[in-house]
């Protein structure tokens, strides 16, 4: 029955909860997940609207598709928080996590096992698609496929750039170890400007 109300959902809905569901860490089938949302959306809006029209005197069809239209952009927001708050640690654990991959390729680790050994876990979710990138290489994925395929369950642009960065580093043979060392300075260094326009937008806010 879930998987008959999620296909009722135009394509493009159906793919956006998809992306948000991988950003979220949500492994629930997306067809199961979606019809319930949907059904839940429908019940909950069928309760409130049946309570609440003899009382404000409103139309049941209107309060149903209103109530079933808050419903479904509450859901959707707290998912787009949720990733949005996922990424955001990432990003600023991300220097910390190649550098310590820097450390390790320097001690004379293959790019592979420095990689997995960066892996720690203060690092929350990073440290999870680290491991998730380790599995896939020992079961023979590219090295630089896998870290590619990081960004499609993480909604960060910064961390986009990176992995393609590092994938590029791969393929042209440079010396790996200075170029990620360079590339998180370079984050902290536009994490510290960030923080910086920041502050100033909110001095001005204030006065």
């Amino acid at each position: 029955m879930y998987r008959l109300l999620a296909n009722i959902l135009p394509k493009n809905a159906m793919e956006m909860y998809k992306s948000l569901m991988a950003y979220s860490n949500i492994k629930i089938e997306p067809n199961k997940f979606v019809g319930f949302l949907a059904f839940s959306g429908i019940g909950l809006s069928l309760f409130l609207a049946f309570i609440i029209s003899p009382m404000i005197r409103a139309p049941l069809w209107i309060l149903l598709i209103t109530f079933f239209f808050v419903f479904e952009v509450t859901i959707y927001m707290i998912l787009l928080l949720r990733a949005d708050m996922k990424a955001k640690f990432i990003e600023d654990v991300l220097p910390d996590a190649l550098q310590l991959m820097s450390s390790n390729l320097r001690a004379g680790l293959t790019v592979e096992r420095a990689l997995i050994l960066s892996a720690r876990p203060e690092f929350g979710p990073l440290q999870e698609e680290i491991n998730l990138v380790g599995k896939e290489i020992t079961m023979g994925k590219d090295l630089g496929e896998a870290l590619s395929g990081m960004s499609k369950r993480i909604k960060s642009d910064k961390l986009e750039k990176t992995m393609l960065l590092i994938a590029s580093g791969l393929k042209a043979g440079g010396e790996l170890a200075s170029l990620l060392d360079q590339t998180a300075n370079n984050l902290r260094q536009q994490k510290f400007v960030e923080d910086k326009v920041r502050s100033n937008v909110m001095m001005y806010v204030i006065f």
